[in-house]
């Protein structure tokens, strides 16, 4: 592998960018799933594929890491965006195969809010994206991905105590505690990414 000496700044930014992207497309594709429950397979097949492109984008963005002598960016926080990131698509995909494996057969709204504010925070991860090659126009973005991992826990305890408080079948209370649970840590790792940022902006300030 040959290390190149000069930096290639664009390179990075394009591949966080297509990240972001595929975080949002993944949330879009588990809202989908969970509001339209039909065709149960063949949605977890399309999640699968979404998850593994972000694994390839994740794979690219380490691999031009070690042929790169100057970055633009940390090492660690271009490692630690490109992680997080590629969490979100994962557990999305983790969400959905859950909901394979465990049979499930009816779907509690809860879920549905649970996903429909992770599409809300991918959203912002696009756009904080769009906007760190300039490192500009980012705190909007990390203050919301901030109110959103907020309303994700609020929303978490409320799906749980819920669920407790209706569901006398036990093995249904243990399925869809793991299912609100994975949503949740999605909606964690993008307020993960908006931590990241925050320090990058004060890096570079």
């Amino acid at each position: 592998m040959r290390l190149s000496l000069i930096p290639r700044k664009s390179v990075f930014f394009t591949q966080f960018q297509r990240h972001a992207d595929n975080t949002k497309e993944a949330a879009e594709a588990l809202v989908r799933l969970l509001e339209d429950f039909t065709d149960v397979e063949r949605k977890v097949r399309d999640m699968h594929a979404i998850e593994h492109y972000g694994d390839k984008l994740t794979h690219e963005i380490i691999r031009e890491l070690n042929a790169t002598f100057v970055t633009p960016l940390d090492r660690e926080d271009i490692i630690g965006l490109a992680s997080r990131l590629d969490d979100v698509a994962d557990l999305c995909n983790d969400v959905a195969e859950l909901i394979h494996l465990y049979k499930v057969t009816r779907v509690r709204p809860a879920a549905v809010r649970q996903a429909k504010t992770l599409v809300a925070a991918t959203g912002q991860l696009v756009e904080m994206m769009k906007n760190l090659e300039r490192l500009t126009d980012l705190e909007e973005h990390w203050i919301k991905l901030h109110t959103y991992e907020n309303e994700g826990d609020d929303m978490f305890r409320d799906a749980v105590g819920e669920l407790f408080a209706s569901e006398r079948d036990a093995i249904e209370i243990v399925k869809w505690k793991d299912i609100f649970e994975h949503i949740e840590f999605a909606i964690d790792r993008c307020e993960d990414v908006a931590n990241i940022v925050e320090t990058i902006k004060i890096k570079h300030s």
